[in-house]
């Protein structure tokens, strides 16, 4: 019951690290793509000149992980309760 969970956490995490690593490689062409994401006409003024910190991405890392842990524990709870013979 838990290799899902913690698969979906790894994978979670991953997949931050890689946007990560897209957005402070890229910023401007990140925030563009945002702003077509969320219709926006001026991504600048929403995102302005945001950028990515250590610290900032390892507390959102260790937030992303938690978060995919749990829903996905939840999510396996619910699955093998729906699952389970009468």
């Amino acid at each position: 019951m838990r290799k899902f969970p913690l698969l979906s956490a790894i994978g979670a995490g991953a997949v931050y690290s890689a946007c990560t690593l897209f957005v402070a490689l890229w910023p401007g062409f990140s925030a563009k793509l945002m702003g077509w994401l969320f219709h926006l006409t001026n991504p600048e003024v929403v995102f302005g000149s945001t950028r990515v910190t250590l610290t900032g991405y390892i507390g959102a890392l260790i937030e992303v992980t938690v978060y995919f842990y749990v829903i996905s524990l939840i999510f396996v709870w619910i699955f093998n309760q729906s699952i389970k013979e009468k």
